[in-house]
């Protein structure tokens, strides 16, 4: 019996600011480590963020954990800073002037913070395919 072809997952691109932590390469990072001060560099960077900043980047977080469980395989997420070349692009050819902002399957967008907006783009990408 042959069998059935599995769709393609839904590709989810989502466009937003989060805070950035900068690393150097393995080995400067165990010297950092071991003479006590990569901890506190790291931490004085995300200290760094305004609370609101890093409030929603772990609301966004915890918002991607969920629809990663909820869907598997079925989901590939790819979060894009739009401060970064690709996420200025990406902001200018879908007009996203707030984030966060959804991108489903390079088609149908959502900005904002309702997951059953989110909710709906998610399920008629998946009845499409």
């Amino acid at each position: 019996m042959p069998s059935t072809p599995h769709p393609a997952p839904i590709r989810l691109q989502v466009l937003a600011h989060g805070p950035t932590d900068f690393f150097h390469c393995a080995q400067c990072e165990h010297l950092f480590d071991a003479a006590g001060i990569g901890g506190p560099v790291h931490q004085e960077i995300q200290t760094a963020y305004p609370a609101e900043v890093l409030e929603d980047a772990d609301r966004l977080a915890t918002w991607l954990r969920e629809l990663t469980a909820q869907y598997g395989e079925r989901l590939q997420i790819r979060i894009v800073d739009p401060q970064s070349p690709e996420g200025f692009l990406k902001s200018l050819r879908y007009r996203a002037r707030r984030y966060p902002t959804f991108i489903v399957n390079c088609r149908a967008t959502y900005t904002g913070w309702e997951p059953a907006a989110l909710e709906r783009l998610l399920t008629s990408a998946l009845h499409q395919e």
